[in-house]
C-alpha cells in the first residue's frame, strides 16, 4: 500500500468490491483505493488477499470479513 493508491469518484460498488477481492487474491497482496466521503474527506478502502475489507480514515472505521457479500459492503459504504 502506497500513497499512489487509485482514487475513485465514489465508494466502490458491488462489482468493484468483488473485482478488488479477486485482484487481491490473485496478486496475494492487499489492494487499496481511495474515495471521498460525504464531506469530501478521503477514505481508504483496503482489501486483503483473504478478502477482508477495511475502511480507513485516520483510524479504522469499519471492516468486513470475507463472509460479507460484495453487495452488502457496497451498500454499507454508501450510507
Amino acid at each position: 500500500m502506497t500513497d499512489s493508491a487509485p482514487s475513485l469518484d465514489a465508494p466502490p460498488d458491488a462489482d468493484q468490491v468483488a473485482d478488488l477481492r479477486e485482484q487481491a487474491a490473485e496478486e496475494d497482496r492487499s489492494i487499496e483505493v481511495r474515495f471521498p466521503d460525504a464531506g469530501d474527506e478521503p477514505k481508504r478502502f483496503v482489501v486483503s488477499p483473504r478478502g477482508t475489507c477495511v475502511v480507513l480514515t485516520n483510524l479504522r472505521e469499519d471492516s468486513f470479513n470475507p463472509s460479507v457479500t460484495a453487495k452488502d459492503i457496497a451498500s454499507a459504504l454508501r450510507q
